[in-house]
């Protein structure tokens, strides 16, 4: 199958006709470049340590490779091309990194977060176990937020929200079930309460993220109030969406890359929801 190029603007349509399992866009650039900023969900792997790492890659059947300009990634595109099974699609993203023009994401995913104490989270059950505690730590977040919310209407969206990360949980929890038949019969608001909810998803502590809330109010209007908390959730969800695509590259071929790349989706579903909010927050 011929490479293919892709514009940064037909990167949204692309990946949004597909589920997270079905494609991979993975970031060319050297360490230091992908720190600086990456777009979000992508997996590094640096041009010249691809060529070991293409197995990992053989069962995404989409693959969009970009790297500072294109130059680089058509090189890693030309050699998974001669490598990956000849239906793989392998596309190029044209002007790169640097043509890209959406919110970029500094730093490295923070996979320490499924690895506590140096001690790799090894099996479905302890991930999604994880998963639940994050979610508890979002959801503490938008009781916190909602503590300082400038007026009843935004109170009751702030409300919703942390509702929304519990259902989430709640959802986890119904996997760990099907997944681990120890927790067959556990009643789910024992487990939820008894987690400690002290990191957020993306992996900054829930002390340091609250600590950044109350610099955003209750000073100015409720507007300028409502968009601060809203893009601050976003970053949230856009770092936990880019935690699990990666991690999901780390176990590619084990049983928790399903985890991870379902947990992943889940993340897109709630930026999606608090992209809906924006509007509501200018009126």
């Amino acid at each position: 199958m011929p490479i293919e190029s892709i514009y940064p603007e037909e990167l949204p349509a692309f990946s949004a006709k597909l589920k997270e399992a079905e494609y991979t866009l993975v970031d060319v650039r050297q360490p230091g470049e992908y720190r600086e900023g990456h777009i979000p969900g992508s997996r590094l792997l640096p041009l010249p340590e691809i060529e070991g790492h293409l197995d990992e890659l053989a069962t995404t059947p989409n693959l969009v490779f970009y790297c500072r300009s294109g130059a680089r990634s058509q090189v890693a595109a030309n050699l998974a091309q001669a490598n990956l099974p000849a239906g793989t699609r392998i596309l190029n993203l044209i002007g790169g990194f640097t043509a890209w023009e959406g919110r970029p994401l500094a730093d490295m995913p923070r996979l320490e977060v499924f690895a506590p104490g140096r001690e790799s989270f090894d099996t479905t059950s302890q991930a999604l176990l994880r998963a639940m505690e994050l979610e508890k730590a979002a959801q503490l977040f938008y009781q916190a937020a909602e503590s300082k919310a400038t007026s009843p209407k935004m109170a009751a969206t702030l409300a919703t929200l942390g509702k929304v990360e519990r259902t989430h949980a709640r959802v986890i929890f119904h996997r760990l079930q099907r997944a681990d038949a120890e927790y067959a019969h556990q009643n789910f608001e024992t487990c939820f309460d008894g987690l400690s909810g002290d990191i957020l998803e993306g992996g900054e502590s829930l002390e340091a993220v609250v600590a950044r809330l109350g610099s955003l109010g209750p000073d100015g209007t409720d507007g300028d109030f409502c968009l601060s908390v809203t893009e601050l959730a976003l970053m949230i969800e856009t770092a936990a969406y880019d935690l699990y695509k990666n991690l999901a590259g780390v176990h590619a071929g084990t049983e928790l890359e399903p985890v991870f790349l379902e947990l992943a989706e889940d993340e897109l579903k709630h930026q999606r929801l608090l992209v809906r909010l924006l509007p509501e927050c200018a009126a």
